[in-house]
């Protein structure tokens, strides 16, 4: 078969893996899309993706359509700093005003409204556009919601009067359990058809990771005149992000599911089965 399809979240949260990927040559023999999460949700829905990184929800979504390649996944167990709620107004008095959402991730959205209803009684109104982190509350709402690397530069560019909330650490006070924000997916048809080259893809994947974070000092380096973060703050940022997914993860994940379900954010408990690989 040709190359297979291989989605790559073009955000510092997989800066080890883009660091594997494009300098250490873990890309050959892939197939490669770099784009932001709802782009690559949506090429795997299409069927345009044979395996690729999918927030949480999306997957949750589809995950009639798709497996789980096994440990593996973007976790944070309480602060992420990668996904926060820039608001005019204290978290609990946020009923009924306009909160935007960024564009970029499904996972987010729903992590939001499932924290703001269950831990504050709160049901704002909601909009999707694009948030420039440099000029919050440009319309009329309240809060904005950023993630990515967007986020991560409102985390450490505060300013005077707003309200910033961490919203790893609020599901982390929530529930007591870390939060999966993606996890690695592939088409039942590819895993199927083509286990071989599944293996083949996991292993880049997984390896890439693993060299990455070993590299911590290098992956740095390689961004860093190029992103507005210091060595330090890219250094206990990658302290927070962790890669791996075992039965804690998965018990967060689960979680995560019925409380989307609960609330009707989710039309039906998602199957999260994990795919079986050799060894």
């Amino acid at each position: 078969m040709r190359q297979p399809r291989v989605g790559h979240i073009n955000f510092l949260n997989c800066l080890p893996l883009t660091y594997s990927l494009y300098k250490c040559g873990y890309h050959k023999g892939l197939s490669l899309v770099s784009a932001v999460p709802s782009s690559l949700n949506r090429a795997m829905q299409k069927n345009e993706l044979n395996i690729s990184p999918m927030s949480s929800f999306a997957f949750g979504e589809m995950s009639e359509k798709l497996l789980m390649l096994p440990n593996l996944g973007i976790v944070s167990d309480g602060k992420v700093q990668s996904i926060i709620l820039a608001a005019k107004k204290p978290i609990e008095r946020l009923s009924g005003e306009k909160i935007l959402l960024t564009a970029q991730s499904a996972t987010s959205h729903c992590l939001l409204k499932i924290i703001l209803r269950r831990e504050y009684n709160c049901v704002p109104v909601y909009s999707t556009q694009k948030i420039d982190p440099l000029n919050l509350f440009a319309n009329d709402e309240v809060a904005d919601l950023l993630i990515g690397d967007d986020a991560l530069y409102v985390n450490y560019h505060h300013q005077d009067g707003i309200y910033y909330y961490d919203l790893g650490a609020e599901w982390k006070k929530m529930t007591g359990l870390p939060m999966v924000y993606a996890v690695w997916a592939v088409t039942r048809s590819f895993a199927e058809k083509y286990p071989t080259q599944l293996n083949r893809v996991y292993n880049s994947i997984r390896t890439g990771f693993d060299n990455g974070i070993a590299s911590r000092g290098e992956i740095i380096e390689m961004v860093l005149n190029k992103k507005p973060f210091s060595y330090q703050q890219l250094w206990m940022y990658f302290d927070v992000i962790k890669y791996d997914i075992g039965e804690k993860e998965l018990l967060a994940l689960k979680t995560f599911y019925q409380l989307a379900y609960e609330y009707n954010f989710l039309a039906k408990l998602p199957v999260c089965e994990i795919a079986a690989l050799n060894s």
